[in-house]
């Protein structure tokens, strides 16, 4: 009994052993929103597989019942995050029952992966259509449109129309791919948060509802911040960059 405990023992440590774990989290992540983060696994054997693994990062388990030798897998979790702000996952947490089902044995494997989260999107109360200020301009290009050319194909992210889904590119990538479009420009909008209804956490989230429904709408936005402004932009770049000064924002 006891070398039949030392062998699984011994085949049951060696298969959380060697493995090669990278994390890519998603560049747009809001708070309490359930998003994907990509996981790869990647088998450093030369000639045993590994069986019965199962990966715990954050909330998410990610199960594997065979990886072949030098074989590298890709999968998609859904994770929540309950804080806004930047975070990093450093470690994720590895068991199996391999050989027998007796045991489960856990290995930690270190990793690094930093994220940003977003504040929730949250609209504006009933009556109140913006808490931002606009500016006459010129006319700009809108990020995302309703009408005119097809300018890019971006990943799904939940808040694009399914009617901008492009289904036939999304079956052949295993996610859902969207078309961004041109559209008829709109007069520039500043978002002060200060200006929004609520506490803070209130008006971060009214402020990224607003970013994110009127470029969608196609007008160019900016941020007003008490020691700093970021002028009106349109592209995915720019309203990632306001997203992220609401991620950091924090009271006066």
């Amino acid at each position: 009994m006891l070398g039949f405990m030392a062998v699984t023992g011994f085949f049951g440590l060696h298969n959380l052993q060697g493995l090669d774990i990278a994390l890519f989290p998603h560049d747009e992540i809001y708070r309490f929103i359930p998003t994907h983060l990509t996981v790869q696994i990647t088998s450093r054997r030369r000639f045993l597989p590994y069986c019965l693994l199962k990966l715990q990062i954050e909330s998410a388990e990610f199960q594997i019942p065979i990886l072949g030798r030098r074989e590298t897998i890709r999968s998609k979790l859904l994770v929540s995050f309950p804080d806004r702000g930047p975070g990093r996952i450093s470690r994720i947490i590895v068991t199996s029952t391999f050989p027998v089902n007796f045991f489960v044995r856990s290995n930690t494997v270190s990793v690094s992966a930093d994220y940003l989260v977003f504040p929730e999107p949250v609209q504006l109360p009933s009556g109140q259509v913006s808490g931002g200020t606009e500016k006459r301009g010129d006319a700009l290009s809108p990020l995302k449109g309703g009408g005119g050319e097809v300018e890019a194909i971006t990943t799904y992210t939940g808040q694009e129309p399914l009617k901008l889904v492009h289904w036939r590119l999304s079956a052949r990538h295993d996610e859902l791919l969207v078309k961004e479009l041109g559209a008829e420009a709109g007069a520039p909008v500043m978002i002060n948060p200060d200006e929004l209804p609520g506490k803070l956490e209130e008006r971060l989230s009214h402020a990224v509802f607003l970013v994110n429904s009127l470029m969608a709408a196609g007008k160019a936005v900016g941020l007003k911040l008490s020691d700093r402004e970021l002028p009106p932009g349109i592209s995915r770049q720019h309203r990632l960059k306001i997203l992220g000064e609401l991620a950091h924002h924090v009271a006066d």
